[in-house]
């Protein structure tokens, strides 16, 4: 328990901040909740596909307006569900084998040590979450058994907490049809008899109320607004695009049918190997951390050569995997024999379900990225309670083995503890993107600066780092300064594309441009900027700071052109319909101008419907801070600035003050 409660609170409070599967995703999803006191629809950028109660939980680390204190609390909510995950195993284990007390200790540090769950403690998703809300649902479950009598309250609670699993992730869903599963097993398993018919029939009914009353309310807005009450992420256009282009590709019956032996020397997941193997992958996956966070990059780390004690790592994982397996097949037996039925029915339906779901993803998606052992986590119970089974099993044939069984095991937990943890076998890592737009979004734009610079100061490609360390400087009032590493950014950038067409986010930079331009005083400058950046492809936000410009200047008819232009294309720029009202004030059009302001606070003071401006990961790089800068349009005697995450809540208040 030390041991697993040490690696845990080292990663979280001494390693890096902002590592993980997608972390900068999960960390927009508290913040969407931190800025507009709502929750997200479920196609505002690929991360709202998810369920929000592991955010929510999440939330109260960012009532202290710290970027760090989110960031590691977030780690210490992760940590602690694999922990409490752990520990309902331990529970069920005791209950289930109450003759052999140390089976519990083995069942807990089969999963508080297990590399995938390590993995999961070190990240900011919901991973972890969703382990434990299905592993507390199955214990339930699993504690009413079969039983004559199992009580209608008991069954409605299961269904609720089935229900809250299923508000941190969908893949509870797979816990969900394992519990329904299970009841009809048990029913087939006393012969169809009228009573057990009955029992069965409307235990499911308690199960399905509970969890209705639970869940049913996401669902039913998921069904309104979707026309599916469970949205899924690949078909979002951005998400399908990413998808599209990483390997392999395309999957066959071949990719799950070969387990090649070379991933115990080589665990880069981009070798051939391992992208041609869905089950070695996976083995791969849920023993070592090769894929650093899903991301190709540091994922190719592993190409100079897997680290020994990964690789010791990865032959030791035999063993329980192993043990595992077998007791999974012993526990088939015993349920055939009338042993244990009300343990092990739902947990093997449960196995089985996770790792079918695991199998059809993959094919579905046929990415390398799709492959995580992650993902099989809410079957940590089944996965601990057949490990003690194959154990049990080996104690009952061969005492000396199962006694060296339990060594190795050690031996396998303590190798797993001290290469999960950060800076033992793996080099230490500086911190993520994602923690210093974490930074910026609570202000601390010195902290967000280190944190590019560190980062800038170790890439090959400078130009993400500039713009970043650019809108740093930008939003602490240093305009001159982010007007340089933007002008460098854009030459850079200029210089490799060698005259072909800019993209969207080469556009978007040189709108960052014009705003630091204009907000250093020269206006006609940035409007030239602005006026050659329109003319190669129309963007919203850049046609708005057209506007400002434009009532900066005095042209005021030229003005409102722009600015309604903008508004047209994305109503839920802000800054955009209070300068479009104080426009219209200029041009004496009271009536008008008070509508603009109503616009204005009604976007002010509620959660977009559109792409999150500024926080999600959306269209845009997902790290990406300042990157569609709008200008704020004050006075005829008012320093030009631009809209910052804090100024939406600020501006409810002034305008609904104002009414």
């Amino acid at each position: 328990m030390g041991v697993a409660a040490g690696v845990r609170v080292w990663n979280a409070v001494a390693g890096p901040l902002g590592w993980g599967y997608d972390a900068w995703g999960h960390v927009a999803y508290v913040l969407f909740l931190d800025l507009y006191r709502a929750l997200p629809h479920a196609d505002q950028g690929w991360v709202y596909f998810h369920p929000p109660l592991h955010y929510l939980l999440a939330w109260p680390f960012a009532w202290p307006r710290d970027g760090e204190m989110l960031l590691r609390g977030m780690l210490l909510l992760s940590s602690a569900a694999s922990l409490l995950t752990a520990g309902v195993a331990a529970c069920v284990v005791r209950r289930s084998v109450p003759e052999r007390p140390q089976a519990a200790w083995l069942a807990f540090g089969a999963l508080a040590l297990l590399p995938a769950h390590l993995t999961a403690s070190a990240m900011p998703g919901n991973e972890a979450s969703a382990a434990l809300f299905v592993s507390v649902a199955v214990a339930h479950f699993v504690a009413s058994g079969d039983r004559e009598r199992a009580g209608t309250l008991r069954d409605v609670g299961t269904g609720a907490l089935l229900g809250l699993a299923l508000g941190v992730k969908h893949s509870a869903w797979v816990a969900v049809a394992a519990v329904f599963a299970s009841l009809a097993t048990w029913a087939c398993l006393a012969a169809l008899r009228g009573g057990a018919v009955r029992r069965a029939v409307l235990r499911s009914a308690a199960i399905a109320l509970g969890t209705l009353l639970v869940a049913g309310p996401l669902l039913l807005r998921n069904l309104s607004e979707h026309g599916t009450p469970i949205p899924f992420s690949h078909e979002d256009p951005w998400m399908h695009a990413t998808e599209s282009g990483q390997p392999p590709g395309v999957r066959t019956l071949r990719h799950y049918l070969r387990v090649p032996p070379a991933l115990f020397v080589d665990a880069n997941p981009l070798a051939p190997h391992l992208l041609g193997s869905v089950w070695g992958s996976l083995y791969a996956n849920l023993w070592s951390d090769n894929y650093r966070e899903s991301d190709r990059g540091r994922a190719l780390a592993f190409q100079s050569g897997t680290p020994r004690p990964v690789r010791a790592l990865l032959l030791l994982g035999l063993l329980p995997t192993g043990l595992a397996l077998a007791g999974a097949a012993l526990a088939l037996r015993d349920v055939a024999a009338g042993r244990r039925r009300a343990v092990y029915v739902p947990l093997l339906w449960l196995a089985a379900g996770m790792l079918f779901a695991q199998a059809l993803f993959a094919w579905q998606i046929p990415t390398w990225a799709a492959i995580k052992a992650t993902y099989l986590l809410p079957a940590s119970l089944s996965f601990a309670v057949f490990l003690v089974r194959g154990w049990e099993g080996l104690a009952a044939s061969a005492p000396q083995a199962a006694s060296a069984a339990l060594a190795g095991l050690g031996v396998t937990a303590l190798l797993s503890a001290f290469v999960s943890a950060e800076g033992g076998v793996l080099p230490r890592r500086i911190d993520a993107p994602a923690a210093g737009a974490a930074h910026f979004y609570f202000g601390e734009y010195d902290a967000s600066r280190r944190v590019f610079e560190a980062i800038g100061a170790r890439s090959p490609w400078p130009v993400p780092w500039l713009d970043n360390l650019a809108a740093t400087h930008l939003a602490a009032g240093d305009a001159s300064l982010a007007r340089d590493l933007y002008r460098r950014a854009v030459a850079i950038e200029g210089t490799l594309q060698r005259g072909a067409e800019p993209g969207r986010l080469a556009l978007e930079r040189r709108g960052q441009l014009a705003v630091a331009t204009a907000l250093t005083g020269d206006e006609q400058g940035a409007a030239a900027y602005l006026d050659a950046t329109l003319a190669l492809r129309e963007l919203p936000e850049l046609r708005a700071n057209r506007g400002i410009l434009h009532a900066r200047a005095g042209r005021l008819d030229l003005a409102e052109a722009d600015l309604r232009q903008a508004l047209a294309a994305d109503a839920e720029m802000l800054p955009a319909w209070e300068a479009l009202a104080v426009v219209l004030r200029r041009m004496d059009r009271e009536a008008e101008a008070l509508e603009a302001l109503a616009s204005a606070r009604e976007v002010a003071c509620r959660a977009p419907r559109g792409y999150p401006r500024g926080i999600g990961p959306g269209e845009n790089v997902e790290w990406g801070v300042g990157r569609r800068w709008l200008l704020r349009l004050g006075t005829a005697d008012e320093a030009l600035r631009v809209e910052l995450p804090a100024d939406r809540r600020a501006a409810c208040a002034r305008l609904t003050a104002a009414r």
